[in-house]
């Protein structure tokens, strides 16, 4: 069984290269926190309350990375709002992008690939090995939402993740992907999601903004 950030990293990357789409590339380390975070939420290790992260279970999760997120929250002394957790998650939880992947080369639907450039930098690739998990996702979600087929809290979660992370145009045909927009947005807006999974995707599209922001102007400063 897949998790909520296992079917987000699915989504982003190019199946034959194995790397992250373009598009994608700013948002889904911020997405994938979010997802971290959402997973909790969802499985009742924490809650949203007043806009804050509350901790509601300190038992194991099941999963080393959601565990690790979840100590994290555990260890810390105050109550802090979704925004600082998803910055502070992608902070924190070191390669959390390569741990993800490399939890799905471990269920065979990725393989590893070793790269290197000019001898020096080394980095890995993930081309997909079973195209069927993904697939299965991608289908989920043009069921949802051109068809409203019917959804659970972690469908509408990843719906909103999907659209936070720039990755509309990646699962819809060119023909669906306005409509596709335009029912995603009135899904969200509409609250079908929660109130908490809606705060949440709100403060990680708030995190991507401070960091193309910062880089913005960084970039701004040393062209000058």
């Amino acid at each position: 069984m897949l998790t909520l950030s296992e079917k987000l990293l699915l989504l982003a990357l190019n199946d034959e290269k194995g790397s992250v789409v373009f598009s994608a590339s700013t948002a889904l380390p911020y997405g994938l926190a979010g997802a971290i975070l959402l997973e909790l939420y969802l499985k009742d290790f924490i809650s949203f309350r007043d806009d804050k992260v509350k901790v509601e279970s300190r038992n194991d999760t099941g999963n080393e990375i959601l565990d690790d997120a979840l100590s994290l929250i555990i260890e810390n002394n105050k109550l802090h709002d979704a925004k600082y957790w998803v910055q502070k998650l992608y902070s924190k939880i070191s390669d959390l992008q390569e741990r993800i992947a490399n939890n799905l080369v471990s269920k065979k639907i990725l393989t590893k690939e070793k790269h290197s450039f000019m001898w020096i930098i080394n980095y890995n690739r993930y081309p997909t090995h079973d195209l069927n998990p993904e697939n299965n996702v991608r289908e989920s979600i043009k069921s949802i939402v051109l068809k409203r087929a019917d959804a659970n809290e972690e469908d509408l979660a990843l719906i909103s993740l999907v659209q936070a992370c720039e990755l509309t145009n990646e699962i819809f045909d060119k023909s669906d992907r306005k409509r596709a927009k335009k029912r995603m947005k009135d899904i969200i807006n509409n609250r079908q999601v929660s109130s908490a999974i809606a705060k949440t995707v709100e403060e990680i599209n708030a995190a991507i903004l401070t960091v193309i922001i910062a880089s913005s102007v960084t970039t701004t400063v040393i062209t000058s």
